[in-house]
């Protein structure tokens, strides 16, 4: 036998395992790389042996890259690797929002005025909070209505929170509303 194709065979084999390789070892490409160069220097050097011999190199390498790949992509997503990099069904939103769901319903205070953000405090703990457009003052009681993404809804509620004063206005009554005309008759007025 030709020492040529004991060398191409001898590559395409090498080839094979480096794809494989490629798959568990981070490299950026390089093994990939390393292999593409194995099965090019195997075809090569099966044309070397002869031109019958060099097209079943070159027929046998693309069989072997088409298998290889097939089986590492069978494989990889089962390996550690492949868990880490292949995005799972959850949804991103809901692996945030999961660990919150718990204080859906509970009352507690504003630990700060809500303009719409603010800070409040539930069973003893402080969070970051939204108001659905509302203001809510500073020692309210509130009452969480949803979480969404990684943000707490709350809205203000009539009662007092223990060890708290609750602010028993409604926060319409709160507001003082303007137009743009009532502001320029005050300024022109003065």
């Amino acid at each position: 036998m030709d020492p040529n194709i004991i060398w191409a065979i001898a590559l395409i084999t090498i080839g094979a395992a480096l794809i494989f390789l490629e798959l568990f070892i981070p490299s950026g490409g390089l093994i990939g790389i390393a292999s593409v160069g194995c099965f090019i220097g195997a075809t090569y050097l099966g044309y070397q042996a002869g031109e019958t011999a060099g097209m079943a190199t070159l027929c046998s390498s693309v069989v072997v890259i088409g298998v290889m790949i097939y089986l590492a992509l069978k494989v990889w997503p089962y390996t550690p690797m492949g868990k880490n990099a292949i995005p799972t069904d959850e949804d991103p939103a809901s692996a945030i929002t999961k660990p919150l769901e718990h204080l859906v319903g509970l009352r507690g205070v504003s630990t700060s005025s809500l303009m719409p953000n603010g800070r409040i405090e539930l069973d003893g703990k402080t969070y970051d909070a939204v108001s659905p457009g509302t203001i809510i003052e500073e020692g309210a009681a509130i009452e969480v209505l949803s979480i969404e993404s990684n943000r707490i809804l709350v809205t203000q509620v009539d009662g007092i929170t223990p060890g708290k004063e609750a602010n028993t206005k409604t926060n319409e009554a709160a507001i003082k509303y303007s137009t743009f005309e009532d502001d320029l008759e005050q300024s022109l007025g003065d």
